[in-house]
Parts: structure tokens; sequence; C-alpha cells
């Protein structure tokens, strides 16, 4: 693990996880991550700002995820 890419990842994460959830309220309001957060509607339709955000925010995921795991 280096230390300055997992501190970037993790910084991506925050950024696009703030970005994804702004968007699930301006869709489905105030609770939207509690209500929808698990359901196929948090992803959002093909070519909507919601997609975009979900998809940025699944990618930051899997490379903070695969940045904590050891290097071999």
């Amino acid at each position: 693990m280096m230390p300055n890419r997992l501190t970037e990842t993790e910084a991506t994460l925050a950024i696009t996880d703030r970005a994804w959830r702004a968007e699930m309220i301006r869709a489905y309001g105030p609770d939207a991550v509690l209500r929808h957060g698990f359901r196929p509607t948090a992803s959002g339709l093909a070519g909507t700002r919601l997609r975009e955000t979900f998809d940025a925010r699944r990618r930051a995921v899997k490379e903070w995820r695969d940045e904590r795991r050891p290097h071999a």
C-alpha cells in the first residue's frame, strides 16, 4: 500500500460519495440515501446525472478497495 495513493483514493471516494448523495437527495428527497441507497433506483437511469455520479462513486470504491489490499 502506498500511503499517498491511499490518501488520494480516499479523497476521491469522499468527493464522489458527496456528489452521489447530493444527486440522490435532488432526485428523491432528504431521506433518499436511507430509502433508496441499496435499491436499483440508487444507480439512476442511463444518461442521467444520478447514473454518472453512481458510476463515479462505484469506480472510486473499487480503486480505494484495491489500494487497501496488499500489493504483490
